[in-house]
């Protein structure tokens, strides 16, 4: 079992700060919660409390996205991709336990910034196909588990159909909930999941909750093309953050 301290009022405002921008970024592009929050809530806890937590609050947000554009979700799609994502997705979460995790985190931040770059640029692009989605959900499974950072590439996996912004941000989020529950229930099967764990995520959730409600007001106007580059340039300015945090 981890050791858990209670938060200063400093640590406290800046996961306020944390989880509330992690809402508008994900309710805008549809990612990026976790990669704000892990950074936040390591520096206050360290990475053994902060993955469980931030897995905790990213699940309160993945609930309201998925709801909040429930009639426009994928669900073929969504079942699809959870075909081998779910059991990965379990894992993940028990390699989290024994992998070395600073080391595997700067290396999928190196990968996601050279694939954003590449996709921003249009000079690579993921097949829209059956394997795409089933083969990305394996993979998001696998990191979802670890580290609880698989949305950026959930989200180029869900790109590749072509949705509108609400149907694409509304099917991810529904996947990610489906993944989020195994973590969570996996945590706590190892004894990474405390009470107290449990209650800090559900505040930061809340936080994140009012961030997506605010973002999801404004996503129907958003045009395809700008919408696609800006998630792009998001997934390099979040990776660098978190490549630097640890």
């Amino acid at each position: 079992m981890y050791c858990f301290h209670y938060r200063t009022m400093t640590e406290e405002i800046i996961l306020i700060i944390a989880g509330f921008v992690s809402g508008l970024l994900s309710g805008t592009v549809g990612f990026g919660g976790g990669m704000i929050l892990l950074p936040a809530m390591t520096s206050c806890y360290g990475i053994e409390v902060a993955v469980p937590m931030s897995t905790i609050a990213q699940l309160l947000s993945n609930l309201f996205r998925a709801g909040a554009g429930l009639s426009a979700i994928r669900w073929r799609k969504v079942a699809f991709f959870l075909i081998l994502a779910a059991p990965l997705t379990l894992l993940g979460a028990y390699w989290f336990v024994v992998v070395p995790k600073e080391l595997m985190t700067k290396i999928l931040c190196i990968l996601l910034i050279i694939f954003a770059f590449l996709d921003m640029t249009e000079k690579m692009k993921l097949p829209r196909s059956r394997w795409t989605m089933l083969a990305g959900g394996g993979v998001c499974g696998i990191v979802n588990g670890l580290m609880s950072l698989s949305g950026p590439i959930s989200s180029a996996v869900f790109l590749t159909l072509g949705l509108s912004p609400v149907a694409y941000i509304a099917s991810e989020a529904a996947a990610s909930t489906v993944m989020h529950i195994i973590q969570i229930a996996a945590y706590g099967g190892f004894g990474l999941l405390t009470k107290e764990i449990f209650f800090e995520g559900l505040f930061v959730g809340a936080a994140m909750i009012l961030g997506n409600w605010i973002a999801l007001r404004r996503i129907k106007t958003v045009k395809r093309k700008i919408y696609r580059r800006t998630v792009a340039i998001v997934m390099i300015v979040c990776s660098i953050w978190l490549f630097l945090s640890f």
